[in-house]
């Protein structure tokens, strides 16, 4: 028999009993839309999320921390109190920057000293305070202006979109833009921008009008440090966040301390004596000296993030950062392969629930060829006598349960992809709404396509095997005397 008499024989089946054979279809319909639809999605999300990463570096970026537990996700958390831990120092800095594959050293630091972040009459409680080397190793998405530079010094900063919605420039980051801010110190604050010396005599002449209360009541009126917004970052990178230039997180983290030197207790006594009350004298001396500390250069860094120069190099680096140096460190690509690992075994329990859906489907093409068989009987048995071999006849029922399969696929792709074609614009709106750069993320991959027809296809030749092995075996004379 010519392969055009079994697509021609395996049609004119089909055909014979329409409502019968749309049923088994709609039934691998059915399993090949679910798996479709479910495995799309999820692959196409993760597609997307590791284009994300690719796209701005992270897979070839490492975490290094004071702490020797680090994982990727702590390093935006600060490095914590660690007396015993070894500092992260310029000098430190410098030395990992020369070790082999790393092309870049990226410092950074938290700012804790602020409470506030005023527009206007609007206030918005401050939660990270970041800044680290603009040298291009840590990349930020902007939604309007630029970054942080390496030329820029006070008064300079980013704010994540987030702040912006809050301040009410949800859609218009641009006019945010160029204005003014404020940042609002803690009470203790005492970096740049404060005068030590006035807040030391505000303080002695409170003291001097609250006799008998403790001086640590005294409450100071709040720093405030004046800031101009270059840029909009996107807070799906990492949610409210100020970004300012290292050099004014380093002023902003210094500590000022008065020191009264022997000069000013010569001016107080010299006081008392113009006074004519040298042995019962309340003047105080009036320190004239402040002792800037810088606690950035005490304490470290924070963190650094280390660029390599292939992302199948972090791993290494990291490795040789803590051997060497005896800190934390941790690649962004093993952990974050760790976490997009989830979509596999995602992509696992929703494809084996569409495969539930096609082991029934299969169970349906099987009880079809049973009724097709025990419909044409008669037919096979005229089949063998005019010479048909056995094999013949199975191979004939077998490319009919084959074709039940094939066409339940098709369908169900078409399905899957008018259902892409449903949701793309949908998930478009949302991740514009959230400021999310990307479109058209769900996919049908040529895999998926292929994978889903030849699925289908085999799951309707492994249920057709026994119908085909069943008509092959039917005895001739029988067959002819079945009514």
């Amino acid at each position: 028999m010519r392969p055009g008499d079994y697509v021609a024989i395996a049609f004119r089946n089909i055909r014979r009993q329409k409502l019968r054979s749309a049923l088994t279809v709609f039934a691998v319909v059915i399993g090949a839309t679910s798996v479709t639809i479910m495995l799309a999605a999820v692959f196409s999300l993760k597609g997307f999320m590791t284009k994300q990463f690719e796209a701005n570096g992270t897979f070839q970026q490492v975490a290094v921390s004071p702490q020797t537990d680090i994982t990727w996700d702590d390093h935006n958390n600060g490095s914590g109190n660690c007396q015993t831990c070894v500092h992260l120092t310029d000098d430190l800095a410098t030395k990992i920057g020369a070790l082999q594959h790393v092309v870049g050293v990226a410092r950074q630091t938290q700012v804790g000293q602020f409470q506030a972040l005023q527009y206007g009459t609007q206030k918005l409680r401050t939660q990270q305070i970041v800044a680290y080397d603009a040298n291009g190793v840590i990349k930020d998405t902007l939604l309007a202006g630029r970054d942080i530079q390496a030329g820029d010094g006070d008064g300079v900063l980013t704010i994540s979109s987030d702040y912006a919605d809050k301040l009410g420039f949800k859609h218009n980051y641009s006019a945010l833009v160029g204005k003014q801010v404020q940042l609002i110190a803690q009470g203790w604050y005492s970096g740049v921008g404060v005068d030590a010396i006035q807040q030391f005599k505000a303080q002695m002449a409170w003291s001097s009008t609250h006799p008998g209360e403790d001086g640590r009541d005294y409450q100071p009126a709040p720093v405030t440090l004046s800031g101009k917004i270059v840029g909009i970052t996107d807070a799906t990178d990492q949610g409210y966040v100020i970004r300012v230039p290292l050099g004014w997180a380093r002023g902003m983290q210094e500590s000022q301390m008065v020191q009264v030197t022997q000069a000013d207790q010569d001016a107080a006594q010299a006081k008392c004596r113009n006074q004519h009350t040298p042995g019962n004298c309340n003047s105080q001396p009036v320190p004239s000296q402040v002792v800037v500390t810088d606690e950035l250069a005490k304490q470290g860094y924070s963190s650094f993030i280390v660029k390599t120069d292939e992302a199948s190099n972090a791993a290494g680096v990291a490795k040789t950062i803590r051997n060497t140096y005896k800190v934390g460190a941790a690649d962004a690509q093993t952990q974050i392969k760790q976490q997009l690992g989830i979509f596999n075994i995602l992509g696992a329990v929703l494809g084996g629930i569409g495969g539930i859906a096609l082991v029934v489907a299969a169970v349906g093409v099987v009880n079809t060829m049973i009724m097709s068989i025990l419909e044409r009987t008669r037919e096979i048995g005229v089949m063998r006598a005019v010479g048909a071999r056995r094999g013949t006849v199975s191979a004939l029922f077998t490319f009919e349960a084959a074709l039940l399969g094939f066409f339940g696929g098709v369908i169900g792709l078409l399905i899957g992809y008018g259902a892409v074609l449903i949701a793309n614009p949908i998930i478009n709106k949302q991740l514009s709404g959230n400021n999310i750069s990307g479109s058209n993320i769900i996919t049908l991959p040529i895999w998926l396509i292929l994978g889903v027809v030849a699925l289908t296809t085999g799951i309707g030749i492994l249920a057709g095997l026994y119908p085909a092995r069943r008509a092959a075996h039917l005895d001739p004379v029988e067959a002819l005397h079945y009514e």
